[in-house]
């Protein structure tokens, strides 16, 4: 089966989901308050510096996608890697979809949107997804967490996305992304 033919797959099979909120963003040198949520992270408080507004956002493949993968496991491991990054690839293109669907609410329209930034990007902790999903009520699209705060489906992301008047702002390009890291032994940092 061609990479073509399992993209195909998927794209038949699969129906991607979101669920955001928008809410106001106080940020001070290592800490972000999204409405009533209150997270330590120097990161994100880098990242987001100069926001007033941010959205809390999940999406997933949903639970076919984790299927699907699994049978092209079971079958072939070439095709389960090639399963793999289709999926990826969809889920990097609906975020990028939904986050022009974003930009074009009301409240957001003259602002300047940043990159995604997820729990598990420097001292964004990973347990915060808890938290985000609880906020969103992520259950309704299929969204739940593993004891360890993986997400499942495993296709599936949360993130925040910080909104700002500056039109100068860091344009989200993955370089800038490293520099804000706090991670010296990643194999990313190596381009930067």
């Amino acid at each position: 089966m061609a990479n073509n033919e399992i993209e195909d797959v998927f794209k038949q099979n699969i129906t991607p989901k979101n669920i955001y909120a928008v809410y106001n963003c106080n940020v001070d040198l290592q800490t972000v308050t999204l409405g009533e949520m209150t997270i330590k992270s120097k990161s994100l408080a880098n990242h987001l510096k100069g926001c007033k507004k941010a959205v809390m956002l999940a999406a997933t493949l949903g639970a076919n996608a984790d299927m699907l993968i699994r049978r092209y496991s079971v079958q072939n491991m070439g095709k389960a890697l090639t399963a793999q990054n289709v999926c990826t690839d969809m889920i990097e293109t609906y975020l990028d979809e939904t986050g022009n669907e974003i930009h074009e609410l009301n409240e957001l329209k003259n602002l300047f949107a940043l990159s995604r930034f997820s729990p598990g990007y420097g001292d964004f902790d990973i347990t915060c997804q808890k938290e985000i999903l609880k906020l969103l009520d992520a259950s309704r699209i299929g969204i739940s967490l593993t004891e360890g705060f993986m997400l499942i489906p495993s296709k599936s992301v949360t993130a925040v996305i910080g909104f700002t008047e500056d039109q100068n702002a860091k344009s989200g390009c993955a370089l800038n992304d490293c520099a804000l890291c706090g991670k010296k032994n990643c194999c990313f940092r190596e381009a930067v």
